[in-house]
């Protein structure tokens, strides 16, 4: 398929490329790379387009090639391969994928995605007297937002007393 295209990233001092890549769809504008994609999206210029998988991969190098890399010492690219890398447009087998499935199933998941590790008190409640004490450190000359006593109103229908705050949050019917 001709989806294909080859992009170039330009230099503001120069309007030089300083990266060359291979994509299809907004790769260009969003694809991962060793390098930042230009802010002023002006500065990503699209060389060729309509090229097949084979063809982009060849000019990539091409296009590389005539610039040189600069980790080489050839040249102006920021580009650390030669170009035509990569496994783009791979139809994995569902007996493969079912395989990966299987062989990761049951392993623990990563620490970071255990929300229990990283909060102790996850998934835990606060007892009542607790609860209470918050309440209370929370009124009067302890508020810490206002630093100052709150405003006590009593509401007309459930003759239940609270701060002013309080009140217009869950008493305003």
């Amino acid at each position: 398929m001709n989806i294909y295209y080859v992009y170039a990233y330009l230099r503001k001092s120069n309007n030089q490329p300083y990266y060359i890549g291979k994509g299809k769809g907004n790769r260009a504008y969003k694809g991962r790379h060793s390098v930042s994609i230009p802010k002023d999206l002006s500065r990503i210029v699209i060389l060729e387009t309509g090229l097949t998988d084979v063809s982009a991969c060849e000019l990539e190098r091409k296009t590389i090639r005539q610039y040189g890399r600069k980790d080489l010492g050839t040249g102006i690219l920021l580009n650390r391969t030669d170009g035509g890398e990569g496994v783009s447009g791979v139809l994995v087998k569902e007996s493969t994928r079912e395989l990966h499935r299987r062989k990761h199933l049951g392993k623990p998941k990563p620490k970071s995605s255990r929300p229990g590790i990283l909060n102790p008190f996850y998934n835990k409640q606060h007892t009542a007297e607790t609860k209470h004490q918050q309440s209370l450190a929370k009124q009067g000359d302890n508020n810490p937002m206002f630093g100052r006593k709150q405003a006590r109103i009593t509401c007309l229908h459930c003759r239940k007393e609270s701060s002013v705050n309080t009140f217009s949050r869950f008493h305003s019917h």
